[in-house]
């Protein structure tokens, strides 16, 4: 991301009222495919990930980082504890005998955390989503797009804090546009684990 502005377009300072972004670095990203009304798959990868699987259009958080549903038979484990190579393989040994797929898509996406005062107007100017806290509450996950980049996002915590999964190969286009939407407010970049 561009370096960090804070100006809006009075030229004045309000770093208070800036939207602030960052990517997620270091992230193991694995998607899970399996049947979740076999309940020899949902234990088993309770076994492995420490958690049961989420419901329809939620994320659940553990110590070893986020699972986000994705579809029926979908999700997304997004955490920094291991390398997702490690999971997948823990994954597959846990799963033996059971149809299911782990793949580790980390070199194929990117988690972008984005937070602060303007976070739902900037978001509304690319996402078509109703965003608002009395529907998409906190854990709430949903597939989207932000402009013409397809993204999964879901809402971190109460305090208007967001995580958009995006292709990386998208990183340098929503960069872009998030700085042009951030212009009247402010931007600020800083790194998240």
């Amino acid at each position: 991301m561009p370096d960090a502005k804070t100006m809006n377009r009075a030229g004045q300072s309000r770093r208070d009222e800036a939207l602030i972004a960052g990517w997620r670095e270091g992230l193991s990203i694995v998607n899970l495919r399996g049947d979740p009304s076999n309940a020899g798959f949902r234990e088993r990868v309770q076994g492995v990930i420490g958690i049961d699987l989420p419901e329809v259009g939620r994320t659940i958080v553990s110590a070893r980082g986020r699972v986000v549903w994705v579809g029926p038979d979908d999700w997304f484990l997004v955490g920094a504890q291991e390398p997702a190579v490690d999971t997948v393989r823990r994954l597959h040994d846990a799963l033996a005998g059971i149809h299911h797929a782990a793949t580790d898509v980390s070199g194929g996406y990117t988690v972008l955390h984005l937070s602060g005062v303007p976070v739902l107007d900037v978001l509304a100017h690319g996402c078509p989503l109703d965003l608002h806290p009395r529907v998409f509450g906190v854990d709430a996950c949903a597939g989207s797009h932000f402009f013409k980049a397809s993204v999964w996002l879901w809402k971190a915590s109460a305090a208007s804090e967001f995580e958009l999964l995006v292709r990386r190969s998208f990183r340098g286009y929503v960069e872009a546009l998030l700085a042009r939407c951030s212009a009247e407010c402010g931007l600020v970049t800083r790194k998240f684990a």
